[in-house]
Parts: C-alpha cells; sequence; structure tokens
C-alpha cells in the first residue's frame, strides 16, 4: 500500500463531538494529579474543582444540543440521544455532589480518591451512552463497574460497606463476563464488533447471534437489577454512601440502560415477538417482586434499593415493546427516575448526617416537625415514585401504560396497575409517619446552602416536569425518532 492510499484511510478525530468527555476526563486527571502533589489541598478544593468541570461539560451539551456526527472510526457517536443523556447525567453528579463533604465528614471517611473516580466513572458512563461499538461499550462498562466498587466500599470502618462492594464486585464480574461472551457470539456471527452491522447482518450460523444477544442483554440485565438476575444488588446500594447510592440509582441506570435502549430499532426488525415476550416476563416479574419485597422492609434505604429494582421492571415494560412510542416512553421515564430517585436518596443522605438515625422507618415518625422543608421535599418524592398527579412519576408511569395499551399488552398493563397498588403501601406508609405521628423525640440536621438549592431544584422539577411534560417530551421525541431511523 502506498503513502497515500494509507492517508486516505486515515481519519482525523473529531474532537468536538466528545468534547464533553474530553472536559470530565481532564477535570479527573486534574483532581488526580492535586492529590498526587499537592497533600494539604482541601476537600472543598476538590469539590470546586469538580464542579467547575461538570459544568463547563454542562454548558458545552447545553449550547450544543443538535451536534451530531461519528468519530474515531465509528467508535464513538454523538447523536440528540447521548446528548439528552449526558445532560442529565453530568446534572445529577453535580447534586450528588453538593452532599458528598459533609456526609464523608460526618461518617468520618474524607478520601479524595472520591472525587476523581467520581469523574472516572462519570465519563465512562457518558461513553456507554454514546456508542454502538461493542470495544467501546466494554471499556465503558468495565470503567462504570469499576469505579462502582470503589464507591461502595468508601465508608471507614463500615463492615456493610465493605460486604456490598464485595458482592457487587461478584456480580459485577459475571455480568461483565457474560456480556463478553455475548460479544464473542455476535462478532462470530457477523464477523463486525458494530451492533448496528451486526443486527442487520444477515447470514448463517444465526443460532450465534441470538446466543450473543441473550448473553450480552443477560450482562446488563444484572446491571439494572431485572429480576431474576437483581442477586446482591439492593446490598450493594444499602452498604455504599447515601451519596453514591444516589448516584448509582440515577446515574448508573440511565448508563446501564443507554445499550439496551440503542438496540430497541434494531431487534424490532428481526426478533420482534421473541423481543416482546422474553422481556415482558422480565419486565413482570421484577415489578412484582421488587414491590413485593419492598413492602416488607424495614430499613427505608433498603426500601429505595427495592423500589429501584421495580422501576427497572416499568422501564423494561416501556422497552418490550420495541416500536418508537415505547422508546418515547422509556427515554421519558429514565430521565423521570433520575431525579425522583436521586431525590429520594439525597434526603436519606442529609438525615444520616445524624449521629442517631439508621434509616429506620419508624424514625420519620414526625418528622415534619423538626425538619418540615426536608419532611415536604421528601413526600413529593414518594409520591413521585407512586406516580401521584402532578408529579413526572404519574406521567412516566401513564405514558409506559399507553405504551402497553397500544401494543395491546393488556396483561402486562394489569400486572403494573397490581404492581404500583401494592407499592402504595410503603410509599403512603412512610407518607403517614412522616406527617400524621408525632415527633418521638428532638431532630435536627444542619443542612448547606448547596443542599437545600438541590433538594428544591429538585422536588421543584419533579412537581413541575409532571405539570408541563412538554419540556422533556420535546427533547425526548426527536431523540427516539432519530434512533429509529438509523
Amino acid at each position: 500500500m502506498e503513502l497515500r492510499d494509507l492517508v486516505g484511510v486515515i481519519e482525523f478525530p473529531h474532537l468536538q463531538l466528545l468534547m464533553p468527555e474530553i472536559i470530565v476526563l481532564l477535570t479527573g486527571f486534574i483532581l488526580f494529579s492535586l492529590d498526587l502533589l499537592y497533600k494539604k489541598a482541601h476537600h472543598r478544593l476538590f469539590t470546586v474543582v469538580s464542579a467547575v468541570g461538570y459544568t463547563l461539560a454542562l454548558l458545552y451539551i447545553t449550547l450544543n444540543p443538535f451536534l451530531s456526527g461519528s468519530t474515531f472510526y465509528h467508535l464513538y457517536v454523538r447523536d440528540t440521544f447521548s446528548s439528552f443523556l449526558q445532560f442529565f447525567m453530568i446534572l445529577i453528579t453535580l447534586f450528588v455532589l453538593a452532599f458528598a463533604y459533609r456526609y464523608y465528614q460526618q461518617k468520618l471517611s474524607l478520601y479524595r480518591e472520591f472525587y476523581y473516580i467520581l469523574s472516572f466513572s462519570l465519563v465512562s458512563a457518558m461513553f456507554l451512552a454514546s456508542s454502538y461499538h461493542l470495544i467501546t461499550l466494554y471499556v465503558a462498562l468495565e470503567g462504570v463497574s469499576i469505579s462502582f466498587y470503589i464507591l461502595t466500599a468508601l465508608l471507614r470502618g463500615d463492615f456493610n460497606s465493605k460486604e456490598g462492594a464485595f458482592k457487587y464486585l461478584i456480580l459485577g464480574g459475571i455480568s461483565i463476563a457474560l456480556a463478553s461472551y455475548g460479544a464473542a457470539f455476535m462478532y462470530l456471527y457477523a464477523g463486525s464488533l458494530d451492533l448496528k452491522e451486526i443486527l442487520t447482518h444477515v447470514g448463517e450460523n444465526r443460532y450465534f447471534l441470538v446466543l450473543g444477544l441473550v448473553f450480552f442483554l443477560i450482562g446488563f440485565a444484572i446491571k439494572i437489577g431485572a429480576v431474576p438476575f437483581h442477586f446482591w444488588l439492593p446490598d450493594a446500594y444499602q452498604g455504599a454512601p447515601t451519596p453514591v447510592t444516589a448516584y448509582m440509582a440515577s446515574v448508573g441506570k440511565l448508563a446501564f440502560f443507554a445499550p439496551v435502549v440503542r438496540i430497541m430499532p434494531l431487534i424490532e426488525e428481526h426478533f420482534a415477538y421473541a423481543w416482546v415476550i422474553t422481556v415482558s416476563i422480565i419486565s413482570a416479574m421484577t415489578m412484582l417482586y421488587g414491590n413485593l419485597v419492598a413492602l416488607v422492609q424495614k430499613d427505608v434505604k433498603r426500601l429505595l434499593a427495592y423500589s429501584s429494582i421495580a422501576h427497572s421492571g416499568y422501564i423494561l415494560a416501556g422497552i418490550s415493546v420495541a416500536k418508537v412510542i415505547g422508546l418515547k416512553a422509556v427515554l421519558y421515564f429514565l430521565v423521570a427516575y433520575a431525579l425522583m430517585g436521586a431525590g429520594a436518596f439525597l434526603v436519606l443522605a442529609l438525615l444520616e448526617r445524624h449521629p442517631e438515625w439508621q434509616n429506620r422507618m419508624e424514625e420519620f415518625s414526625g418528622l415534619r416537625f423538626s425538619m418540615p422543608w426536608v419532611a415536604t421535599s421528601f413526600m413529593i418524592f414518594m409520591f413521585s415514585l407512586l406516580g401521584v398527579p402532578p408529579t413526572v412519576g404519574f406521567v412516566s408511569k401513564a405514558l409506559i401504560f399507553t405504551t402497553l395499551s397500544f401494543d395491546r399488552l393488556w396483561w402486562l398493563a394489569f400486572i403494573m396497575i397490581l404492581a404500583t397498588g401494592i407499592s402504595t403501601g410503603y410509599y403512603v406508609r412512610l407518607v403517614v409517619l412522616t406527617f400524621m405521628k408525632e415527633n418521638s423525640k428532638p431532630f435536627q440536621v444542619k443542612s448547606s446552602l448547596a443542599e437545600r438549592i438541590v433538594l428544591i431544584v429538585l422536588t421543584l422539577s419533579v412537581v413541575f416536569l409532571g405539570a408541563v411534560p412538554i419540556i422533556i417530551w420535546s427533547f425526548v421525541s426527536p431523540s427516539a425518532e432519530m434512533l429509529f431511523k438509523r
């Protein structure tokens, strides 16, 4: 091959497409360098550097919402879907950051590693939302997973934290192994590592494709907590520092669902019937199991962990309808749960700063007398998770139900209503304890201005975006239609 032929196939990278990832990655390296070179740096400096980096990345996405294209030989894709998810990933990471310092200070677990591992986790999550290529997805999945293992264990002297991290490590290893096996079988089928080419390829040995997809999707089902693949996920959520739990339940869910959402339009052409049956059965089991087990929990943090599993079931119900209307409902629900799930866990993160707080359900009795604004926020998050109008949770569940009706999946729609009815038992119980029971003892936790702003913004967002759903829908609709146009 002559030099001019070689130059002809060299692609110059379009770095403007992945500028948000570059900014977040550079932020992580700056934080790492600070920890390495400046041992006396205060944790507030790490918080400020992180916040500045994430804000710059957020501004870049906000100012370039319709930026699109691919680079690095199609290893990376920028489109409205990836920009939409990345916006909320970065935003929620900023919210979590506001609670981290005071939480770790009270728990005597101030580790500087938290800040740059959070950055590396975020950039990996952003790459998960931005590729069809199996190599990119594998590396990004490893990046998110390893970061989650470390972040889960960052509580000094806490056995539950170490146990949860170890269980999550075992669970994550199984997940990545299965996804890797799936990728290998799909490569054997199509001779390509690009999911678009694999799922549009027509060739022999079709069972390699089926087997590859099964392994690949089971790997991600473990990550999102779908039953019967959830295993130790509640233990990891309960043992992790609560700001980290908020991050894993929101940003983690956005990241792990992203590749599954991307292949929905590609699956629809070849495996429509098998997809509907398989995913809808897993969805039904996840909704029922998550809510039934949450109903008997006494620890509120573990209760919300099972609630997160149940919400994965609701999202899977929308994914089972591999049509554009199903994709729109799924994207709306993903963002809705990210906001209300993060809000609920961040309220717990604030309350846990009290030295005697144990996250027991009875401790919420009369919380409105001690901390009325926190109690009000928590009530709104609970009603949103339940699906009470005019919250964003109501709109998201209504969209999923409408999608199931559109595809005539009446039995799954009925199970969804049944599962939501079951969840009423524990969501309403928490609200009743908070507002209708007497306060057993004085209780007060001092909150920073940043924490109050974050909780107020999340609370108002959950109500306002539910009352005016067109705001999110105007971004969800073109993203879903773009994916189906391919």
